[in-house]
């Protein structure tokens, strides 16, 4: 049964943070050929309209949070995201994702709030939408889902359409964990052969297993994929970069998102929790023990040796993502000189 709930308070800690916005369009094809004249001004107007929005509807890097923000979560694939969902979940925090119209919420009419549990996690909290695809961000804006001030969290893998979402009276807040994208391609390539409990959006590929990394790579590309420099895919909606492109993608991590690293995770979400005003939950070193510490959706595997042929071959596919992430490990050091972390005993 749908029991109505009334989002918690929460308290802002008004500190001065760097957000990058992640601008993304589709998990289309990443490789293809040169753009007609047409298909550049569409590009050209599409890129006016997302300025606009991430102008409009995320808070400023000078702003304090307000009551009216909204926290949201870039899920990237392979880089702890199912630990976040664990972990924000126990704490109590009612969120948007994809798991909010299971058991027949996709029908509802209006937007509210619902509880599922599991003997580890009872009583997750969840706004009746789907902020994982296109249709149901266009079904939540509909709802009024930012508007509502239901959510404590909005978990997105494509943020360039959560955005729209939002409106200047009602911002998204934006953070993520940044994965080395060698180590995340690597992770993506394994848990591809054995994820069938993800069948859904072609998750699970079981003719991997008697695929190398090479081979796979070689594919990817002749089909289009989601490995070869995804974050500056993702970022400025393009796969065909220069030197420009990069300092552009950095400006946008520098000017609009909270970067946290997976590798190190426990530091990063204690960053998180103070930024957001979390780090008083009481539920909290319980929920880090059990979901950040333990880890979620975890898939051991091979490692890949740091200069051999396939790391090589990687490096290369990645050559513009490994420039921008050491990026992202410089800006993460000075973010935590801006406000530090508060550590759970």
């Amino acid at each position: 049964m749908t029991e109505m709930l009334k989002r918690p308070a929460r308290k802002r800690i008004e500190l001065v943070a760097t957000f990058a916005l992640v601008v993304v369009t589709c998990y289309g094809p990443l490789w293809g050929s040169l753009p007609n004249n047409d298909t550049i001004r569409r590009r050209a107007s599409k890129a006016i309209s997302q300025d606009k929005l991430l102008a409009s509807n995320t808070g400023s890097v000078m702003e304090p949070l307000k009551e009216s923000d909204t926290p949201v979560y870039w899920h990237i694939p392979k880089s702890s995201g199912t630990s976040m969902k664990r972990y924000y979940g126990c704490m109590g925090l009612t969120a948007a994702s994809e798991t909010g119209i299971i058991d027949g919420h996709d029908k509802d009419e209006t937007i509210q709030v619902w509880q599922r549990g599991n003997e580890k996690f009872p009583g997750l909290k969840l706004v009746n939408v789907d902020t994982s695809t296109r249709e149901g961000i266009a079904r939540a804006k509909k709802l009024g889902l930012a508007q509502s001030g239901l959510a404590d969290i909005v978990f997105a893998p494509l943020p360039s359409y959560a955005l729209t979402m939002f409106d200047p009276d009602h911002k998204a807040r934006f953070f993520a964990l940044f994965r080395h994208p060698i180590e995340r391609a690597v992770s993506l390539f394994y848990y591809h052969q054995v994820a069938e409990w993800e069948k859904a959006g072609h998750v699970y590929r079981p003719e991997l297993a008697g695929m190398t990394i090479e081979e796979w790579l070689l594919r990817q590309r002749r089909g289009g994929g989601d490995v070869k420099n995804f974050l500056m895919t993702i970022i400025l909606n393009k796969n065909q970069f220069t030197s420009k492109d990069l300092e552009k993608a950095k400006e946008i991590i520098r000017t609009k998102f909270l970067v946290g690293l997976s590798s190190k995770m426990e530091e990063s979400v204690d960053r998180f929790d103070t930024y957001f005003g979390w780090v008083d939950n009481e539920k909290r070193p319980l929920c880090q023990e059990e979901a950040i510490k333990s880890g979620f959706n975890k898939n051991p595997h091979p490692p890949v040796e740091k200069g051999s042929k396939t790391w090589n071959i990687l490096a290369d596919y990645l050559s513009y993502d490994l420039q921008l992430y050491d990026y992202i490990v410089q800006l993460y050091e000075e973010q935590g000189e801006l406000f530090g972390a508060t550590t759970v005993g």
